[in-house]
């Protein structure tokens, strides 16, 4: 009897668990799951997406036909160096100079600048008088004109210009008065001069610096 009475009690505090567990079951809501009731919870939120990472772009190759730059030179079948034009077959004669005609006939390539008299007035045993005229083909604001003696002639006195001489150079420089001379005109001076025996006419005369042609 005894043994009967704990077997009923085991079922009865069996039927009551088993009565708590339904109870509990018939309360949980139906249609999800505990994963969905997380996902309920967190609706209200957005998910912070990663950046996207930029793929670095591959640079594109050269056409396996091309070459390179430095050797662009070799298709013409011509090696050529830097700085220096490709020589032509043309023979030019470069300019500003004279032909060889020219210089073996004797002539200038240019006109001179002037043309210059050189006049002996008067001599005597060991001095002379002379005076030169030079007319220039351009206006000039100054002058300087040159010439060279052949048999030690020295300069010792001049107007109309100022004088220097170094060895057989002579130098005649314009005064204030005469330095300005119209492209046609004449400028002219004289001067005195020692001479020892042989009194023979200067020549290679110059007007700042270019040739002039002399007249007599």
């Amino acid at each position: 009897a005894q043994k009967a009475r704990v077997a009923r009690n085991g079922l009865l505090v069996a039927a009551v668990l088993v009565s708590v567990l339904a109870l509990g079951v018939s309360m949980m809501p139906f249609g999800g799951s505990g994963d969905d009731l997380g996902a309920r919870g967190d609706a209200g939120r957005q998910p912070v997406a990663d950046p996207e990472l930029s793929v670095p772009s591959v640079p594109s190759l050269p056409p396996a036909t091309s070459k390179p730059a430095g050797k662009a030179t070799e298709s013409t079948g011509k090696s050529q160096k830097p700085g220096k034009p490709e020589s032509s077959d043309r023979h030019t004669e470069p300019q500003g100079t004279s032909s060889p005609t020219d210089r073996a006939e004797g002539r200038e390539s240019e006109d001179p600048a002037c043309r210059v008299e050189y006049d002996l007035v008067n001599q005597w045993p060991d001095g002379f008088q002379a005076t030169v005229t030079v007319t220039t083909n351009e206006s000039l604001d100054s002058w300087r004109v040159s010439w060279s003696f052949r048999d030690g002639q020295q300069v010792g006195q001049m107007w109309d210009a100022s004088v220097s001489q170094n060895g057989s150079r002579v130098t005649a420089t314009a005064a204030d008065y005469n330095k300005s001379v119209q492209a046609g005109d004449d400028l002219a001076f004289g001067f005195l001069s020692t001479w020892h025996g042989k009194n023979s006419p200067p020549y290679d005369f110059e007007l700042n610096g270019r040739d002039c042609a002399k007249t007599g």
